[in-house]
């Protein structure tokens, strides 16, 4: 699709989720702001994509060229603060395309986590930014410790995601497997050794009725034959290819934010935007997680 036909499309899904969701809402006091909430919203996801290096970059596109669309588009500052005050939306938004996407009749859905850089590591020290917040974590696959965050997902078995969540690096993954539960309330769960313990997996069985098939680790009396653990891995490859989209494509690891709010607000937007391609994939008939080719 080229930019305007991409846009009008975005705006609909946005606009008709809105007027569904909050017609019963009584309207706000005071003065209208000079944008409405789905057009920021709609500003908020277009963000996301690749062709735009930064927020300053895209508000200056928006200014120069979307103007016709936006006349009473407002100045970078506002915006970024309409879009921060509207992180709850983000995600309430992505929920509700999330679950018209996913396979109700899908036999597990699979957790992972991936470590999400917070800012270099001498800035962090010398500013102070993300003090108390972000932690150091190893990357298994780098090699290297990371001074930032865990973002946490779910997934079903066609790349839709239905749960996601922000820890800090040094994060325990139970802890994070159980909120991804409790919020994602689905029946059975397929994890990494990072989320095995036989305590744990009866908890979640007790509390919330979920199955969880955690790997265990190679060394425990109740390691799995091999053929049961290439059989789960080849499975979980799924929410590999989802983190590698939302890192490549929607640049997850160039984040530039310099709050923990910013951050939030930040990882809404890339995980709505994502889920939003999938819909308008839906919409045309194309596979759901062929995205580079959308937008044009």
């Amino acid at each position: 699709m080229d930019l305007d036909s991409f846009l009008v499309s975005l705006y609909v899904l946005v606009d008709d989720w809105w007027k569904l969701e909050h017609a019963s809402r009584p309207p706000k006091t005071g003065r209208p702001a000079l944008l409405s909430d789905p057009e920021v919203l709609t500003l908020a996801i277009l963000a996301q994509w690749p062709r735009f290096r930064s927020e300053r970059d895209f508000w200056r596109f928006a200014h120069a060229h979307l103007r016709t669309y936006f006349p009473n588009l407002c100045s970078q500052g506002q915006l970024n603060r309409r879009i921060r005050a509207l992180e709850p939306e983000l995600r309430e938004l992505q929920l509700a395309f999330a679950r018209e996407l996913a396979e109700p009749s899908a036999v597990y859905r699979v957790m992972d986590t991936t470590l999400v850089p917070a800012i270099v590591r001498v800035r962090a020290s010398r500013k102070g930014l993300f003090a108390g917040q972000a932690t150091f974590g190893r990357s298994a696959s780098k090699t290297e410790w990371v001074y930032g965050f865990k973002a946490a997902l779910v997934v079903d078995p066609d790349g839709v995601i239905t749960a996601f969540g922000l820890a800090p690096a040094a994060s325990d993954e139970r802890p994070i497997g159980e909120a991804l539960v409790a919020s994602d309330r689905y029946g059975a769960y397929l994890a990494d050794k990072g989320f095995t313990g036989v305590e744990w997996e009866r908890l979640l069985r007790e509390q919330y009725g979920a199955l969880v098939a955690a790997t265990p680790k190679n060394n425990s009396r109740r390691a799995w034959p091999k053929a049961d653990r290439r059989w789960a891995s080849g499975k979980r490859q799924i929410i590999e290819g989802v983190i590698g989209q939302l890192k490549d494509f929607f640049s997850l690891e160039r984040h530039r934010a310099k709050t923990l709010g910013g951050l939030l607000t930040r990882l809404a937007a890339k995980v709505a935007a994502y889920t939003c391609a999938q819909r308008i994939n839906d919409t045309l008939g194309r596979p759901l997680r062929h995205l580079a080719d959308l937008l044009i």
